[in-house]
């Protein structure tokens, strides 16, 4: 049992008439938040089902938001982003830009310039 460790007082209050009966803390279990995506583009290639996002910018959320859908697509699906300034930080103070983070993320991204390529 973790000790003395509580989140707020109240935690630790409940802890001491559970102390017998629970654990505070053991684990983590995984959950899921059932949502709904609609990709601003829809198109195919030879072997997938492309699902392409026009990004400007990232909203606070986003970046989970895009690696769940991105978890959740089967194989033949694949999220693609045409980033309008991948130079683009993440957020302000961000180290990171948009495409540095799609590479990381290993979601593939173009710009206007090679648009065309998603499809070759």
């Amino acid at each position: 049992m973790r000790t003395n460790k509580f989140r707020n007082k109240f935690e630790e209050n409940v802890s001491l008439i559970l102390k017998d009966y629970c654990e505070y803390e053991p684990s983590r279990y995984d959950y899921i938040v059932k949502k709904k995506y609609i990709p601003d583009f829809v198109g195919q290639s030879e072997d997938k089902l492309l699902l392409i996002e026009c990004k400007g910018f990232f909203r606070v959320g986003d970046t989970k938001k895009y690696t769940s859908i991105r978890d959740s697509l089967s194989d033949d699906k694949e999220l693609i982003f045409i980033l309008y300034n991948p130079n683009k930080k993440l957020r302000k103070g961000s180290k990171m830009n948009m495409g540095e983070w799609c590479d990381k993320e290993g979601i593939r991204w173009f710009t206007l310039n090679n648009i065309k390529n998603v499809f070759e």
